[in-house]
């Protein structure tokens, strides 16, 4: 059964959210792809559904999962067994995952629960968008398509939606929180029901490098969009690294599914889907690309502004370092600024800032109020910085936490703040003998309580 069709290219929107760099700005979204209407002489054909994937020559080693009338899949790292009929994702378009784990049992599920899918042999599959298998990893060439069960309509959520559609902010802003929510509640079921003994292997799944992966014009890279691929971290334990590769292959399912739903044929139109672990640094995103960030250069998902911004929320934050002489010991001064312009790097739009350069008194102050955290102000603030003397004169702490809590009054009268969270980063590498008096620990104290802001400090 062969199914010919042509694709109809729609106008071009400005609506998906792309966070490639850190920076959160609108991307484009093509809509186009997907067999819009039936006609002869079309360019894309669609092979319908694989009649059983038990018996398909190439997809036979998902008989590996089979338990009787079943398939019993254990999700990665976990403890729990998932269950699915043998005619799961064979045989028909139907909503398949209706009903089942990890997502689509309960009362409350996301919409995608209901679309009809199949799994597809992508020889004779094109024109539409697939995707490998995201719950049957040992299967090589099993691949799942909602587009082939469209009817030759897109399944892309945006391209639904009118031209004149005025709630299409308040809808995109819903379609991102569903597919976030299915990615946390993948998240934290694995780590609720963790199995120690399971390794969760990356093969496959591999970005620097990603040896399979094709060059691609558009992307300007090397891409693999039928996967989510995998960056190691460089921090934590080897426990802690084993559980972040099952961490990231849970949570690839997620964002299969997002892809398999929401991509078009040609993979012109995209959404990255990041997720970053904490523990150690580990980077999982859908495409999987050729991505080898130099370790030299500090790259690490937990300092990168779309992280710090879904951890912290938005927030006012003065950044207080010590340019004491003491600081020109074992080059300190330089880590200090080092950690200055990291920290700046972390904040997005939604954050306020300032900085504070002290020693016996206050040497300099960016601004005597917040400011927001633009692009142009970052960029102002990290060539101030590279303005300032770092090292040199003696060291008093008191001085820069009182003008920190004078700059957080006067920011907050003036409306120069997130109305948010306030943190005040104090980074040092000296010794005050003469701060540690009740008075100044009482200072300190009423500064926090009142403008309830949260004071860090930082030894260098």
């Amino acid at each position: 059964l062969n199914r010919f069709c042509t694709s109809a290219t729609g106008s071009v929107c400005r609506i998906l959210i792309d966070f490639r760099h850190g920076l959160l700005h609108a991307g484009r979204v093509f809509v186009v792809g997907g067999c819009h209407r039936a006609c002869w002489g079309a360019v894309g054909k669609c092979r319908l559904c694989i009649e059983n994937v038990l018996t398909w020559p190439s997809t036979s080693a998902i008989a590996e999962y089979r338990q009787g009338d079943l398939f019993v899949l254990t999700p990665p790292g976990s403890t729990l067994k998932d269950y699915y009929p043998l005619t799961y994702g064979s045989g028909t378009c139907k909503a398949h995952d209706a009903g089942l784990p990890p997502s689509c049992f309960g009362s409350s599920t996301p919409g995608w629960c209901a679309m009809k899918w199949c799994y597809v042999d992508p020889k004779n599959c094109t024109g539409v968008s697939k995707i490998s298998t995201r719950f049957f990893p040992i299967v090589e060439n099993l691949y799942f398509s909602y587009a082939t069960c469209a009817g030759g309509s897109s399944t892309n959520t945006v391209a639904s939606w009118s031209a004149q559609d005025t709630q299409a902010g308040r809808k995109v802003i819903e379609l991102i929180e569903e597919y976030g929510q299915t990615a946390r509640f993948t998240l934290e079921n694995i780590a609720g029901n963790a199995n120690t003994s399971s390794t969760c292997p990356a093969a496959g799944r591999e970005m620097c490098p990603c040896s399979d992966c094709t060059q691609n014009t558009i992307w300007q890279n090397k891409m693999d969009f039928l996967n989510a691929g995998f960056l190691p971290g460089h921090s934590g334990t080897a426990a802690e690294q084993v559980r972040a590769q099952c961490l990231s292959e849970g949570v690839s399912q997620a964002y299969k599914t997002a892809a398999a739903k929401e991509a078009d044929g040609s993979f012109r139109r995209v959404g990255f889907s990041y997720y970053g672990d904490q523990a150690t640094g580990a980077y999982t995103s859908w495409p999987r690309e050729d991505f080898c960030p130099a370790k030299s250069v500090g790259w690490d998902p937990r300092a990168r502004p779309w992280y710090a911004a879904g951890a912290t929320g938005p927030k006012d934050v003065i950044i207080i370092a010590d340019v004491s002489s003491s600081m020109g010991t074992a080059h300190r001064h330089i880590l200090a600024q080092n950690a200055v312009i990291s920290i700046l790097d972390t904040l997005t739009w939604r954050d306020f800032a300032t900085i504070i350069l002290f020693n016996d008194d206050i040497q300099a102050v960016y601004s005597e109020e917040l400011r927001p955290m633009t692009d142009a102000n970052r960029d102002a603030m990290k060539t101030w910085c590279g303005s300032q003397s770092w090292k040199g004169g003696g060291t008093n702490f008191s001085a820069p936490l009182r003008r920190a809590a004078q700059i957080l009054g006067s920011s907050v009268a003036v409306g120069a703040t997130s109305m948010c969270q306030k943190a005040v980063m104090f980074l040092t590498g000296s010794v005050d003998p003469t701060f540690g008096l009740s008075e100044d620990y009482a200072s300190v104290r009423s500064m926090s309580k009142t403008y309830d802001a949260v004071l860090f400090t930082y030894s260098l």
